[in-house]
């Protein structure tokens, strides 16, 4: 649900060298927003400009275009997601079928958590920015990882995965668990299962019974 933005109070001109820590400011603000409403499309440089406590015109000296901003949202985002998988991976242990169950339990917390800034992820009015990669591009890192560790994992009966079985379940367990975040997001009221017991349930039928 939308909320009103708060105007903050004007901003002091940045001193020179001071235009990284503007920037950021201009992310964090744009990227609170998107938070409070669910909505990137509702996004404009004027608005983040109040928001910031900066004129319109010190906005473009950094985003020449509302779609620049997103798109370097989504590239934030993808990126903290990215940390975010890796890090339950990582405390998971060495086992790959821990650490493909630790990411999927991972992903859907994520997404469920942080539901605006989930949301500016996949904000399809905005595409891709001439001259930059598509967000899409931004979550490689997401499936190289992904698909690696499924290609580890040994299974009952079965020879392992080849790069592109491996790839194809990828794309069904991204399917499977975006469509769980965005189901819960938009039907809260539902029973639904367990988050966690619902990825593990996932992951198990995909990537096949442990050895």
């Amino acid at each position: 649900m939308a909320t009103s933005a708060v105007t903050r109070p004007r901003r002091a001109p940045a001193r020179r060298g001071q235009g990284a820590a503007l920037r950021a400011d201009i992310l964090d603000a744009a990227s609170g927003m998107v938070a409070r409403s669910g909505d990137a499309s509702t996004l404009t440089l004027r608005a983040v400009a109040r928001e910031v406590g900066v004129a319109a015109t010190s906005i473009y000296l950094h985003f020449e275009s509302v779609e620049a901003l997103v798109e370097e949202l989504k590239e934030c985002r993808f990126g903290e997601l990215t940390a975010h998988l890796q890090q339950a991976a990582d405390a998971a242990g060495p086992d790959p079928l821990d650490r493909l169950l630790a990411r999927a339990r991972a992903y859907l917390r994520f997404g469920i958590e942080r539901p605006g800034e989930y949301a500016v992820m996949f904000a399809a009015k905005f595409g891709p920015v001439e001259g930059r990669p598509s967000h899409a591009k931004y979550a490689d890192a997401v499936f190289r990882d992904l698909a690696v560790e499924l290609r580890n994992v040994p299974r009952a009966g079965r020879p392992a995965m080849d790069a592109d079985e491996a790839l194809m379940i990828c794309f069904h367990v991204w399917t499977a668990l975006h469509g769980m975040v965005s189901l819960r997001l938009l039907r809260p009221s539902m029973d639904w299962p367990d988050a966690d017991a619902q990825a593990d349930d996932l992951v198990h039928r995909l990537a096949g019974p442990r050895v």
